[in-house]
Formats: structure tokens, C-alpha cells, sequence
């Protein structure tokens, strides 16, 4: 049994640290750094890169003691292509969405504890957010996030609310987010069958997410999202944008939706 728990924190630490490495450039982080971000020892972050060296996920960066992601993610991602065939579904409508309305729109889907991107849609170069194609955080935070959370069992989206209460109290916000919170979101998102986001995080930001459940063996739950000026958002304008992205996603993304709800 200690043998197991050992493994399972080794396995644990390295994926925490490719998720370090994912979330920097080529420049790559120190081992220092990639410490502080694990809180683990040097000397076993170290032992945990040295097997991610072998194996290709991790490589050294140009600047000497950093390192940065390797090329057996790149490789192994163009491999994994079971949302493919989602995407290509979806992307038309977050595409004539982003066009007429001039807003960023994002696809996030669940792994794990965490809610990814998965696809990102903008006419605009300006930065909106900080979300990026493979950019997570934590079931919870922002609309998309409760908008997966939404489409899960009570029982499972509870378990991993509480899961990630000291992520979520400790992830950045403008207002008190605790885990009683995210449960009442993720309640009201059932309700009305979408989430809100009323500017939490970011100032003068809020967001809205449509949740879409997986229908067939091979889909998965996703949900369409995007932020907006939290000035823009009274009720009768927040239902008006679910109604103009619903359409412009079109019945074939979302004709099992309204049954879902």
C-alpha cells in the first residue's frame, strides 16, 4: 500500500508539472519556479522531470535550467481525435456568432477537475480574457466551467465542487466565490439552462455559457461560451444572446438541447 500511495503522488507531481510547462512559453520555467509552483522539493521535481525528459514530454529550453514542454505532446494531441468530429459541428455557429455580436467565444469541455479550452473563436486581435486554446481552470470558475458543472449529476458535480473548494477560494476574483456559491450557480444554470457569470472575476467582465450535453457514444458534454460588459447585462438582454447563439449554432448542435433541460 505505501508503495502505491509513493507511485501515486510520483504520477501526480509530473502531472502537475506538465501542466506548469503547458502554461509557459518556449522560454520555458526554472526548476526553481516549477517548485514553488508544485510545492514540492527541488530534489523531487527534479527526479520527476528526468522521467518526463526520457519519455519526450518535457524538454530543455534555450535559456540554461529551464525547460518547457516537449514534442510527445504535440504528437500525441494530433493522435487524440475524438472531439474532432464535435468541433467541426460547432465551430461554423461559434464562428457567425463571434461575427455578429464582435465576441470572443469559447468551447470548453471537463478534464478532471479542471474546465479546458478547447476551441476559441475572435474577429478581434484584442486580448479578451486570458483564455486561450488549452488554457483551464478549476470546475467552478467562470461560466463555462458551471455550465459543465450543470449538465452532471448533482451527486457528481457536488463531489467535485468540494473537491476543488481550496482552489476555488484561492483562485483570483472580485467577489466571494466559496464552494456554497458555485453550487447555487450551477443550480441556477439547471433552472434557467444556461450559466451566468455577473463579473466575478475580472472587472466590468462577465460571461454567459450554453451548456450542450453529449449526445451518442462518442460525444462528450461542452459548453459554448463568452464574455460580455457586466453594464449589458439585464435579463432581457442575457436571454436575447442565448437565443441569437442557439440560432446560429443551429438544430443540429443543439436539437437535443431543450429535452436536456
Amino acid at each position: 500500500m505505501a508503495t502505491q500511495t509513493k507511485s501515486s503522488l510520483n504520477a501526480e507531481r509530473a502531472l502537475e508539472i506538465l501542466l506548469v510547462l503547458g502554461s509557459v512559453g518556449p522560454e520555458g520555467i526554472s526548476l526553481s519556479q516549477i517548485s514553488q509552483r508544485v510545492s514540492a522539493a527541488k530534489s523531487a521535481v527534479h527526479r520527476s522531470l528526468a522521467a518526463l525528459l526520457l519519455k519526450g514530454f518535457a524538454e530543455p529550453a534555450g535559456r540554461y535550467g529551464h525547460y518547457r514542454l516537449g514534442p510527445s505532446i504535440p504528437m500525441i494531441a494530433r493522435r487524440q481525435e475524438w472531439l474532432e468530429p464535435q468541433l467541426q459541428l460547432i465551430r461554423p455557429g461559434m464562428t457567425e456568432f463571434a461575427q455578429r455580436t464582435g465576441f470572443t467565444v469559447y468551447l470548453m469541455v471537463q478534464a478532471g477537475l479542471d474546465a479546458v479550452c478547447a476551441e476559441m473563436v475572435s474577429r478581434s486581435s484584442r486580448d479578451h480574457f486570458t483564455m486561450g486554446v488549452g488554457g483551464r481552470v478549476p470546475m467552478g470558475v467562470a461560466a463555462g466551467s458551471v455550465a459543465l458543472l450543470s449538465m452532471l449529476s448533482e451527486e457528481r458535480a457536488q463531489q467535485i465542487i468540494e473537491a476543488n473548494t481550496e482552489r476555488l477560494i484561492k483562485h483570483p476574483s472580485l467577489l466571494h466565490i466559496d464552494s456554497k456559491v458555485v453550487a447555487e450557480q450551477v443550480f441556477a444554470a439547471r433552472e434557467r439552462g444556461y450559466a451566468v457569470n455577473m463579473g466575478f472575476y475580472l472587472p466590468g467582465v462577465g460571461g454567459l455559457g450554453l451548456p450542450i450535453p453529449g449526445r451518442g457514444g462518442y460525444n462528450v458534454n461542452v459548453v459554448v461560451s463568452f464574455n460580455v460588459p457586466v453594464e449589458m447585462m439585464n435579463d432581457v438582454w442575457i436571454e436575447a444572446r442565448i437565443v441569437d447563439l442557439r440560432e446560429c449554432l443551429g438544430t443540429k448542435v443543439i436539437g437535443g438541447l431543450m429535452s436536456h433541460f
